[in-house]
């Protein structure tokens, strides 16, 4: 059995020691470039280039291809995975720059965010039927419950909304209190995890209810992106170039898995320091 996890560093993962006999690879993501960890070997293998800066991104399990905005284009491009020699192409323009996306595979819905204008989007994976679910107050990251039609959106600066997928009922359900860029949800225990931007940088969870908050762990960053992404019993998350898995429970330390390292060969910037990480999701 292959287990996979994704990951944008405009968004990032890795693995649980805990899961045996599997293949497990990680995707994720710098400004320009999108890769694949293999985490049994550490071979890292480059899927994609892309010149304009890449901002998050999601999988789609069903058609298999990963999404990913690029907020200063207003546009969100795909390609399909796994492929050899992938190529990109752009799936819409969006109206303001998209930031969050979650794509819902089993009814055909790509969502997205919509920062600097306030709204929710969705349309079909064949492009058509877009619809201006929502106005919200600078909604951030999206994630979504296929199985159970709620989606999490992080207001960046205020909340966490619970909705149903068309917006008939929506409740606000954790105050953040702070900057949040970065959430994800755990559908096997219905947990959501999240970071916040300004220092001390707390990593956090709470039940998709909005009760039981906790802070389990502070990585001590000061206005840093930390893309976050849930896998089994492992939280990935990523500091600056390098990748990190935490387990869990709390008062354990994270264990770098990944430092990301200028391409030499494939990197269009030439001179250039490795991006950060700042793209990270995980495909089951």
């Amino acid at each position: 059995m292959d287990v996979q996890m994704l990951i944008f560093i405009s968004f990032g993962f890795h693995f649980l020691s805990m899961i045996l006999c599997t293949n497990i690879k990680v995707l994720f993501g710098t400004k320009f470039h999108i890769k694949e960890l293999d985490v049994d070997t550490g071979n890292v293998k480059l899927l994609v280039v892309n010149p304009e800066i890449m901002f998050a991104m999601d999988y789609d399990d069903k058609n298999k291809h990963i999404y990913f905005t690029q907020y200063d284009h207003r546009k969100i491009m795909r390609f399909p995975y796994p492929a050899q020699n992938a190529v990109i192409e752009k799936f819409v323009n969006t109206g303001s720059g998209p930031a969050g996306i979650a794509i819902d595979s089993e009814n055909g819905h790509v969502y997205w965010t919509e920062y600097q204008s306030n709204r929710l989007m969705r349309c079909s994976v064949a492009r058509s039927n877009e619809v201006h679910i929502t106005t919200l107050t600078s909604p951030f990251s999206v994630r979504i419950d296929v199985l159970n039609r709620w989606l999490y959106v992080a207001e960046r600066f205020a909340r966490i909304i619970k909705a149903r997928f068309n917006y008939s009922e929506a409740h606000g359900i954790v105050d953040l209190k702070t900057r949040v860029d970065y959430m994800d949800l755990d559908r096997n225990e219905d947990k959501l995890y999240w970071t916040t931007f300004h220092y001390p940088g707390n990593l956090k969870s709470a039940s998709v209810r909005g009760c039981d908050v906790k802070t389990l762990y502070t990585t001590g960053h000061t206005d840093q992106f930390c893309p976050i992404g849930v896998y089994g019993g492992a939280i990935f998350y990523t500091s600056n170039k390098n990748l990190l898995m935490l387990n869990k429970t709390e008062g354990h330390s994270p264990t770098s898995v990944c430092v990301e390292k200028q391409n030499k060969d494939n990197c269009k910037c030439k001179g250039k320091i490795a991006s950060r990480i700042n793209m990270l999701r995980n495909i089951d």
